[in-house]
């Protein structure tokens, strides 16, 4: 599983530390650079999680999953690169 930023405690202090005065604006920049324009939630890591235990998934063989909102995407490297 890759996981990109998603808004755990961890993030609110990384922008805590980054702004003290307002770390709300870190992770509104942070967000600004994933294509879907938001941090991922802990839940919907945890529901990927259970997915992949519970017997909806007894099928799958294996595979690599990834939660980051799109920002491993190749668009998302060349946007804004001339």
């Amino acid at each position: 599983m890759q996981l990109g930023y998603a808004r755990t405690p961890m993030a609110k202090s990384i922008a805590k530390t980054s702004n003290p005065d307002d770390p709300e604006s870190v992770l509104t920049e942070m967000a600004a650079a994933i294509p879907m324009r938001r941090l991922g939630l802990p839940k919907e890591v945890g529901e990927l999680a259970a997915f992949l235990g519970s017997d909806e998934s007894s099928y799958m063989t294996g595979g690599q999953y990834v939660i980051d909102g799109g920002s491993t995407l190749p668009e998302s490297v060349s946007v804004g690169v001339e």
